[in-house]
């Protein structure tokens, strides 16, 4: 599936809305398509929020793909990029890969806007749902998945850290499917 708009709309949020929504006092967050030179950036928030990083290499290809299956978001405040989100189309559903916010702005709601973003990017391409998986153990990044509709729909057993740590499976509906009796 391609996207519609290669170009794809920067989002902006106004201090009174961000204020609204994330409970930011100051400044801007802009969404936008993340480019290439924002890769060493986003290697960095990486490195700084997982134990099993992706490479520099890695988000590279994700930030190219040019095959319309691939969309990575950055989020970016003034100068600095805040945090990024990587989602693929896989079989008309949408599935995050990785949402990184830097150290230095977690609990300012970066990371609810860049979901946020990425919801709304699937339901504009008319995608059924979209699907994550979390550490058991990120209660925070849990909390935030549900207050935003997703719910748990299954767990994978020793999934992360070689087997230590289980993910948990959460989904969206994005589609209503209206059932027609026959």
């Amino acid at each position: 599936m391609r996207w519609r708009d290669n170009k794809l709309k920067e989002k902006r949020l106004t201090d009174s809305k961000m204020t609204e929504m994330q409970g930011m006092s100051s400044g801007e967050i802009r969404i936008r398509q993340a480019r290439l030179y924002d890769v060493p950036a986003m290697a960095r928030i990486e490195r700084e929020s997982f134990d099993e990083p992706w490479s520099a290499d890695e988000i590279t290809k994700a930030v190219i793909s040019g095959d319309g299956s691939v969309y990575v978001a950055v989020a970016e405040i003034g100068e600095e990029r805040a945090g990024y989100a990587d989602m693929r189309i896989v079989a008309g559903e949408s599935q995050i890969y990785n949402l990184a916010v830097a150290k230095e702005f977690r609990g300012r709601g970066i990371g609810e806007a860049l979901l946020t973003h990425m919801i709304e990017k699937s339901e504009e391409l008319g995608l059924s749902s979209i699907t994550l998986e979390v550490r058991a153990t990120n209660e925070t990044a849990i909390s935030l998945y549900e207050k935003l509709g997703f719910v748990k729909v299954g767990m994978r057993k020793g999934y992360y850290s070689n087997g230590r740590e289980d993910a948990v499976l959460m989904d969206k509906a994005l589609v209503k499917i209206d059932m027609v009796s026959v």
